[in-house]
């Protein structure tokens, strides 16, 4: 009896082999989705030419304003206040070694009896060295930028008395009598009187007459009479009036006369020397 044949379509055709058995999942199963890697692009260098460019614009941008500050400082302290550092007891008690004092300079030429004024050397008052070296350079060096007073370390600071046409009499006993009205001055120092020195003078038209209100400490107009401006201070030497004490901060207060010379007459128009 013989075995029974095999469809042909079941059977591999001559010189093939049988198909090897899988264990592939079924086609209907679907493999997690491949991406392709991100590629960043690579940032461009920044232009070197443009930033060489920027950096001396924003330098000269610098020194511009720099250079604009230093105008207004300059402008400021020349025609409108500086400050000065008060360098003895002459004026005590109003004013003490130390002190930084704000003076407007825009008003020089219209004093008052009873202003405190800041004036250069009339004739050999100060007997100053001038530094040299360095501090020298340095000091010549802010006066041209302003940041210094012209005639730095040539300035001194004091009281106005009388101004052009007064007639001022001390006797040397504690006496002071301008215009033939005597003045009572509130602001002097503790212990002191008007003056211990006798004068009597008239103050010229152009010049006023100074004081210390430490008067038995100040070397002011009373001791200069022998000058070349004898004793009286040229308006053209008055730099400004003394409006406040700035520094230290602990005496931070303005400056005024206390009304001593309110009762004071106006001179007469006759009045009035050479010096």
């Amino acid at each position: 009896m013989t075995a029974p044949q095999e469809d042909a379509e079941d059977l591999p055709e001559a010189g093939t082999s049988a198909p090897a058995a899988t264990n592939t999942p079924d086609a209907a199963d679907d493999l997690p989705p491949s991406y392709k890697p991100v590629r960043r692009p690579t940032p461009l260098a920044a232009p070197e030419r443009a930033d060489a460019e920027r950096a001396p614009r924003r330098r000269g941008s610098t020194l511009l304003i720099v250079l604009a500050v230093l105008v207004v400082v300059a402008l400021v302290k020349t025609f409108v206040v500086q400050t000065f550092g008060i360098p003895s007891g002459s004026m005590e008690d109003t004013l003490l070694e130390g002190d930084r004092v704000a003076v407007t300079m825009y008003d020089a030429d219209d004093v008052n009896r009873g202003d405190i004024v800041v004036f250069t050397d009339p004739d050999n008052w100060l007997t100053v060295t001038e530094p040299t070296g360095v501090k020298g350079f340095v000091q010549d060096a802010l006066i041209v930028l302003h940041l210094l007073p012209e005639d730095s370390g040539h300035h001194l600071i004091k009281r106005v008395i009388g101004v052009g046409g007064d007639h001022i009499v001390a006797d040397g006993k504690g006496s002071l009598t301008i215009n033939g009205v005597e003045v009572d001055e509130p602001y002097l120092k503790s212990g002191r009187s008007a003056s211990d020195v006798a004068f009597d003078v008239t103050v010229p038209e152009g010049y006023v007459w100074v004081m210390g209100d430490n008067r038995a400490n100040s070397a002011d107009s009373r001791f200069h009479q022998d000058d070349a401006n004898g004793g009286f201070v040229p308006m053209d030497n008055v730099v400004g009036v003394a409006k406040g004490i700035l520094w230290p901060l602990s005496r931070l207060e303005g400056l005024d006369d206390g009304g001593a010379f309110d009762a004071v007459p106006d001179a007469t128009p006759a009045a009035g020397n050479t010096p």
